[in-house]
């Protein structure tokens, strides 16, 4: 009995003890959970006071995987600040990135390359875009995203990708190239992604009021709007009629299914006799065995040419140096002009069936939204100031002016008689 006794008065002080071990680890897990509180608290405080000037997220301790993609510097060369208006920065960045990419003008030998011109790994995240080292990940550099100002993919080789950012040293702005293992769509898309996100983040915070610091003191609101051309203010002239900037939206596109026989040079740029003589050229050439199947990603600022199986991009054509566009001798055959960055032509041709006229009719929507896209940049026309500036794609514009105005006048004869 005495040892029944002495086992239960261990165990009754070992119960005793747990318990009061318990009740100690639930103190000391309160206090270090206040402390943590307020550790937490200050290095919010902290985070908030050193990020204003940053894109402002909902929560600043998440931070996504960055999107990892493998390039190969080309250099970078000055642009002027009056090439990266909206009319301008397309050319200027796709000259750029020729000069380059070709070695024009002797510039191989004094433009700089990250990595010395060797593979690269570009990281992209919403703070910045990063340039690696593969060998031993070092941070080459790092550009924020906020500060970039312009980005674009090549006309002719659709792997060279290029963004344009102020110099930090001389405070220039530099246009950067690189050559990628996959098409630059692919960057250029998720660059413009991680910038639709920063935007809605901002609009989803214009609701929170003005910001007030730690001290209580009232700061400036973060702007969340841009102002746009021929903005009317209202009776007040203080408040905008737009309050919020518009999220931004995917184009619309149509896929078709042809056949692609290749592309060929041209001797001009318009006229069925060189359309015929290109598709008759082709159809000589290339056995029928050898036209590729393909899916067409028409819209109305890109003509896409895929491999159905794999989705891998064969080409890729602008909509705005699209010359010309026809069906041949045969209703099955039907190609389109593109101007090249190097001042010449190259026909594209397909075979399509039952015949071309839907692919045909398509791509000719496609220019004509792009054409509305023009007229609505630029409400007032180009005006006189704009008569002795002669681009390649300026023969286009008239053209398309004069079909308009054609087609104007017959509606007016019209209604008239």
């Amino acid at each position: 009995m005495e040892k029944s006794d002495s086992k239960c008065n261990i165990k009754e002080s070992d119960l005793i003890s747990s318990f009061e071990n318990s009740m100690s680890v639930t103190r000391s897990s309160t206090s270090s959970a206040l402390d943590l509180d307020s550790e937490d608290r200050k290095r919010k405080e902290d985070i908030a006071l050193k990020r204003r000037s940053y894109p402002s997220k909902p929560d600043q301790e998440i931070k996504e995987r960055p999107i990892r993609f493998a390039v190969r510097s080309l250099g970078w060369v000055e642009i002027s600040e009056e090439d990266l208006t909206p009319e301008r920065s397309s050319k200027a960045v796709n000259k750029c990135i020729v000069d380059l990419s070709l070695g024009k003008n002797d510039l191989l030998d004094v433009v700089g390359r990250w990595g010395d011109g060797k593979d690269l790994f570009m990281d992209l995240d919403e703070g910045a875009l990063k340039l690696f080292d593969p060998e031993n990940l070092t941070v080459l550099n790092t550009q924020p995203i906020h500060t970039i100002r312009v980005w674009g993919v090549g006309r002719d080789n659709g792997r060279d990708f290029a963004y344009v950012a102020r110099d930090r040293s001389t405070r220039k702005h530099m246009c950067h190239v690189f050559r990628c293992d996959m098409p630059a769509r692919t960057i250029a898309n998720t660059l413009r992604d991680i910038c639709k996100k920063i935007m809605i983040e901002r609009s989803l915070q214009q609701n929170l009021g003005k910001t007030v610091d730690i001290n209580g003191k009232s700061l400036a609101t973060r702007p969340n709007n841009l102002p746009t051309e021929h903005r009317r203010p209202t009776r007040n002239s203080q408040i905008f009629v737009s309050q919020s900037f518009p999220t931004p939206m995917e184009e619309p596109k149509k896929i078709l299914r042809a056949q692609y026989l290749g592309c060929t040079q041209v001797s001009s740029a318009t006229g069925m006799d060189t359309l015929n003589e290109s598709i008759d050229r082709l159809v000589a050439s290339v056995p029928q065995d050898q036209w590729q199947s393909v899916n067409i990603s028409i819209a109305p600022s890109m003509i896409s040419i895929h491999h159905p199986s794999d989705d891998r991009l064969i080409a890729e054509c602008r909509v705005r140096y699209l010359s010309f566009l026809g069906i041949g001798k045969v209703i099955k055959h039907c190609a389109f002009i593109m101007h090249t960055a190097q001042d010449t032509f190259m026909s594209h041709i397909f075979y399509c069936e039952p015949s071309s006229g839907a692919l045909c009719k398509t791509i000719e929507a496609a220019c004509k939204l792009r054409y509305q896209k023009c007229l609505d940049a630029h409400p007032q026309g180009l005006g006189s100031s704009n008569s002795n500036l002669h681009t390649p794609g300026s023969s286009i514009g008239a053209a398309l002016k004069s079909i308009v105005g054609s087609l104007r006048g017959r509606k007016s004869k019209s209604t008239d008689s």
